[in-house]
């Protein structure tokens, strides 16, 4: 059988792009969010007061897994915290290696969308749709946001967060499985 090995498209990561981007990631754990910052997952482990972190941001596409967990160690040190266990991936890695298989779906957006309800108001969906990116959406290439989390807690938060906020749509959670081959 053959050996296939993918290219590696890992860069050097230099010392003001490593500052960058601990800066940054400190900034979005400060509570400065920005549109293009990461999305940061704690997740809190049982009788602990420590906490696994997953941090999605496609500023890490091209670097070093080390130098993605040291900037993640680095940024939560200057805040005085340390997680058990750190992960950096970008949105496509996530995706990949499905790292975060909850997804929190409108039901009622969807229906609309396939054209079964013709009740909703146009602002209603882009209210459902910004309040999706404030709960952590990541808005796909075709304009829709896929709002995914890495626990099933998480995601039943998030939607009690959104049914609380707009008790008319109908939200909802699915599970997305690998696929068999």
């Amino acid at each position: 059988m053959p050996v296939i090995r993918g290219r590696s498209t890992i860069r050097h990561l230099t010392p003001e792009r490593r500052a960058d981007l601990k800066e940054r990631l400190v900034g979005e754990l400060s509570g400065q969010a920005t549109p293009s910052g990461p999305l940061v997952f704690e997740i809190p482990l049982e009788q602990s007061d420590r906490f696994d972190v997953i941090v999605v941001w496609n500023e890490f596409d091209g670097v070093r897994v080390e130098d993605r967990d040291q900037v993640i160690l680095e940024a939560y040190g200057d805040l005085g915290k340390r997680p058990s266990m750190e992960m950096g991936v970008t949105e496509r890695e996530a995706d990949d290696q499905n790292l975060l298989p909850y997804m929190v779906i409108s039901t009622t957006e969807v229906l609309a969308a396939l054209g079964e309800n013709d009740s909703v108001d146009p602002a209603d969906l882009r209210a459902w749709h910004d309040a999706m990116i404030e709960e952590g959406g990541i808005v796909n290439d075709d304009g829709a946001v896929a709002l995914r989390f890495p626990t099933r807690a998480m995601a039943e938060d998030a939607q009690a967060r959104l049914a609380a906020r707009f008790p008319r749509a109908r939200w909802s959670i699915s599970r997305q499985l690998d696929s068999i081959p």
